[in-house]
């Protein structure tokens, strides 16, 4: 990666909403490097996408919970279950998983109730053999950019 890429990416990380033109002034370099350069790193993936990052709380999601889950050993039950929790709205992440469970999900939702019918839900399908939940109690820290931002500071 080229080192304005690197910069540039590190600008975009404190704020997605900076001007190409504030971008370029900061970092010395034209503002169509700028464009370029993140047009190039999105056409390459470098960039998936640029997003909002929501207050959970404001918007109304007042329970975050992850579930560990462990499933049936067919690949077919569990291709078919992930691709289901995929379209899960209210799972923000699927992760699989080595060690005592097969898989991690967050989950955010508005109240209890909405959680128990999603946890119901899921306990439905023939893949799943055991769930796990842990309801989390408050955030101290959510900021996934900041292992980018050290990556990027290497």
């Amino acid at each position: 990666m080229k080192e304005s890429e690197r910069k540039i990416l590190l600008e975009l990380l404190e704020n997605g909403r900076n001007k190409i033109t504030d971008i370029a002034d900061k970092l010395d370099i034209s503002r169509q490097t700028v464009s370029k350069r993140i047009e190039g790193m999105l056409e390459e993936g470098t960039i998936e996408r640029f997003t909002l990052k929501l207050s959970d709380d404001r918007i109304g999601l007042r329970i975050k919970s992850y579930v560990f889950l462990n499933i049936v050993p067919s690949s077919e039950l569990r291709h078919e279950f992930v691709q289901e929790a995929k379209k899960i709205k209210n799972i923000s992440q699927i992760h699989h998983m080595f060690g005592r469970f097969d898989m991690l999900l967050e989950i955010l939702v508005k109240d209890e109730e909405e959680l128990n019918a999603l946890l119901d839900r899921l306990r439905d399908f023939e893949a799943v053999e055991e769930t796990e939940t842990l309801i989390c109690k408050y955030t101290e820290k959510n900021n996934p950019q900041d292992p980018y931002r050290v990556a990027l500071s290497e």
